[in-house]
């Protein structure tokens, strides 16, 4: 790629805010940048900012995930705390790890491709293993169920809220966390239970899926039983062998994707030397910000909840305004998850498929042609669980459970690593 020229400080640099349009007007990036209109164009003709004509206007406006990596760029050569601060949003990598490699071509576990693994029928749980201590299991694993003391039931109704819950990930978490009481957490580690630990807190999230339809209670992992089949068993699938393995597949696609912020708060927890409960409890709970888990429940609801006129009019708008639409062209894949499009075929082939799906499926077609808006892993299951016909919020209750296998991952290599993680900051007077 071109060398970056540094950008000049005509004026102060207005920062850009994470919800915001996926395009910005000329004035915009201008402001931005803090260049001029002909260095603006330069970085255009090299390549390095996309720029798109608005519908009947001579004006362009501009790429903002482009805006953003250039002024990105910008800031790492102007000095060792601007670079460390540029390392925080989307920037240079700031651990050693050995769990998980980010590609375009998806994520690599400890050097193997998820993709692949999820397409040879690993079993979640073998995986799980892999993730934790780098050995891959010659077979399947099951795992025996170990009761928790507290019983899930009697957590949620102490909370006395209405059932299914909307937060999914508040209540997840809440139970995790709960898990580890009265001492389970504190000994965890001293006792050599980490092992088994980690395959209770994720039998507890399977079973708490059971919460999301009727009648609204935990559903206890039986022996043997793999996660994917606990997991269909309380969103009310139970006995269908196909839901089963499709399940399956989507737990080891989601398992981890380095250091998102749920992964990178188990492991900042981790670092202070919190119990797993504790660490998974705060990762969930860190994925359930307006932009990250809430934002997937918001991409759930455009396509669960709209008819095709709604779909045409929101796509309407993507066209005009250049709007973000939550759930489609990640930063680390802008021409669409790799892991999504493999969800969105499995779910293509599912016979019959619902009403709901077909639209879904029509949108997605619509939005990548007249939009080029490519789907995220969110929208791939959103689309896996419609075609399945599973209950509201079951993309997020199965994401929960795949995720914990890599953020205990990144909890354990903290552990081994042995320092506290406790970045300064700048501090800076206010104006």
């Amino acid at each position: 790629m071109p060398a970056t020229r540094p950008l000049k400080r005509r004026r102060a640099v207005i920062p850009l805010q994470g919800d915001g349009p996926d395009y910005l007007s000329r004035d915009e990036t201008l402001r931005v940048l803090g260049v001029k209109a002909a260095t603006l164009y330069t970085y255009v003709s090299r390549g390095l900012v996309k720029s798109v004509a608005i519908k009947g206007s001579k004006s362009r406006q501009f790429l903002r995930r482009d805006v953003e990596n250039l002024l990105a760029r910008s800031l790492a050569h102007s000095g060792v705390a601007a670079r460390a601060e540029g390392t925080m949003r989307w920037g240079e990598p700031i651990f050693s790890t050995q769990i998980t490699e980010i590609t375009p071509d998806g994520p690599r576990y400890r050097g193997l491709s998820a993709i692949e693994l999820s397409r040879a029928g690993t079993s979640f749980e073998a995986l799980a293993n892999f993730l934790w201590s780098g050995a891959m299991p010659d077979d399947d694993m099951r795992w025996s169920y170990r009761a928790v003391t507290v019983d899930p039931d009697k957590v949620v109704d102490a909370l006395g809220v209405p059932l299914p819950v909307n937060d999914v990930l508040k209540m997840f978490s809440l139970l995790v966390l709960a898990s580890g009481l009265p001492e389970a957490g504190l000994t965890e580690f001293s006792d050599g239970r980490t092992a088994l630990t980690a395959q209770q807190i994720i039998q507890v999230l399977a079973g708490s899926c059971g919460y999301l339809q009727t009648p609204h209670r935990f559903v206890p992992p039986r022996d043997g039983e793999s996660i994917a089949a606990t997991v269909a068993r309380a969103l009310g699938a139970e006995g269908a062998a196909q839901t089963e393995l499709l399940i399956n597949a989507a737990l080891v696609l989601c398992a981890d994707l380095e250091l998102a912020p749920g992964t990178f708060a188990a492991r900042v927890a981790a670092s202070a030397g919190s119990d797993l409960y504790a660490c998974v409890a705060g990762g969930i709970s860190a994925h359930a910000g307006e932009l990250t888990g809430r934002g997937s429940d918001r991409a759930e609801d455009l396509l669960i909840n709209s008819d095709r006129t709604t779909l045409k009019r929101r796509l309407e708008m993507l066209k005009v305004s250049g709007r973000k639409l939550f759930g489609f062209n990640h930063p680390y894949f802008p021409s669409g998850d790799p892991r999504a499009y493999l969800l969105i075929d499995l779910a293509r082939r599912i016979k019959p498929l619902p009403h709901r799906a077909k639209e879904a499926l029509w949108f997605l077609d619509e939005a990548r042609e007249q939009c080029e808006a490519y789907p995220g892993m969110a929208v791939g299951l959103v689309i896996l669980c419609l075609a399945l016909g599973l209950p509201r919020r079951s993309a997020i209750a199965i994401w929960s459970v795949s995720r914990a296998a890599g953020q205990i991952a990144h909890a354990l290599e903290q552990r081994v690593q042995g320092f506290v993680i406790r970045p300064r900051a700048r501090y800076t007077s206010p104006v």
